[in-house]
């Protein structure tokens, strides 16, 4: 029996590997989420930060505007 697996085998179980990291790449993530938002929380609380302190990291959510229209010009005579 031959042993070697062609380059479809080869790519296919690839595939599954990169599938199954990723998912534990993601598992991982939602673990240490939630013990990071809570170091996170108690640094804030810590050193009173407050929303201006952390204008630059955080994204802000704004309303979104409608593009402002130009001053209509005058006629002249």
């Amino acid at each position: 029996m031959n042993d070697t697996k062609t380059a479809s085998q080869q790519l296919a179980d690839a595939i599954k590997a990169m599938e199954s990291a990723a998912a534990q790449v993601e598992s991982l993530k939602q673990q240490t989420r939630e013990e990071d938002l809570a170091t996170v929380k108690r640094l804030i609380t810590t050193h009173a930060f407050t929303q201006t302190d952390l204008r630059g990291i955080l994204k802000a959510k704004t309303a979104s505007r409608a593009p402002r229209k130009s001053p209509a010009r005058r006629k002249s005579k």
